[in-house]
């Protein structure tokens, strides 16, 4: 009786805990502001971004400037060209950090305003400021600059999953700690606790290959989703890679824990045998 309600403990801890770190993961690098911010910072430095950002840029730098012909195309050219010189300025760091840190705040204010179409949201403005201030020391004339620039990545259906993200990640801490109770119940129930700390090795190693293979089909269908101009598709492709990255370390870290556990248990198992012969 003991043994079946000690294995019933830890199958139902792992199927808690198979939620509760994908929920973590999603509170610390997608719901929070600053987590997210330090999970796609590096996606500013992709030569590849660049590009497409440049390109972005310059085009709503320019409809910025709302000139005529053939001021427009004077203007245009002289925004491209500050706008491929601003990934070396010191000032692009923190200007790509707050963009990033306002699109998560527009995206999810968005998302979660009932009313609202739901919409991926890139405010660019800090970005397009760099290249309108770069453009007004060259022309020697102080150039306004709209308070947003958003571009809207046309992702609706994704928007539109993170409210339920959100929930989701809420309930990180209290499902971790669910688990982490069931399984201390389940080893103080267990006859042979030997055993059940194997069986939890086991169970843990299964969970984290699941993640593994669901990691890589969310990456695979981010990058398929995410289409438009070029530094929106880059954004989901590069960004799914950095989430991938950044999942992968939680699931090696399990996998060491199964291992540990099931080392354990079995070292636990060889020294009751011996003691029993």
């Amino acid at each position: 009786m003991r043994t079946a309600a000690s294995a019933l403990l830890v199958i139902i801890a792992l199927l808690v805990a198979a939620v509760a770190g994908p929920s973590l993961w999603l509170q610390r690098n997608i719901i929070d502001e600053a987590g997210f911010a330090k999970l796609a910072g590096p996606l500013g430095g992709n030569a590849e971004f660049q590009g497409g950002l440049t390109e972005l840029v310059s085009s709503r730098a320019t409809a910025a400037l709302n000139l005529t012909p053939p001021f427009s195309d004077l203007a245009a050219s002289l925004v491209t060209s500050a706008a491929q010189q601003i990934y070396t300025d010191p000032a692009y760091e923190p200007a790509w950090t707050q963009t990033l840190e306002r699109s998560h705040r527009l995206t999810f204010a968005a998302a979660e305003t009932s009313g609202t179409a739901a919409d991926v949201k890139l405010d660019i403005a800090p970005i397009v400021g760099m290249v309108i201030g770069n453009v007004s020391e060259q022309v020697g004339i102080p150039v306004p600059l709209p308070p947003e620039l958003v571009v809207d990545v046309e992702q609706p259906e994704l928007a539109r999953l993170l409210p339920a993200a959100t929930t989701l990640g809420g309930w990180g801490p209290w499902l971790a700690g669910i688990a982490v109770a069931l399984i201390v119940l389940a080893l103080v129930v267990a006859k042979r606790r030997a055993a059940t700390t194997i069986f939890l090795g086991v169970g843990l190693a299964v969970v984290a290959l699941g993640w593994w293979l669901a990691a890589g089909m969310v990456q695979t269908g981010l990058r398929q989703q995410m289409a438009g101009p070029a530094a929106i598709e880059t954004l989901g492709v590069e960004l799914g890679a950095l989430a991938g990255e950044s999942w992968q370390k939680g699931i090696t870290a399990t996998f060491i824990v199964a291992a540990v556990l099931l080392v354990a248990g079995v070292v636990a198992l060889m020294v009751g045998n011996r003691r029993t012969t």
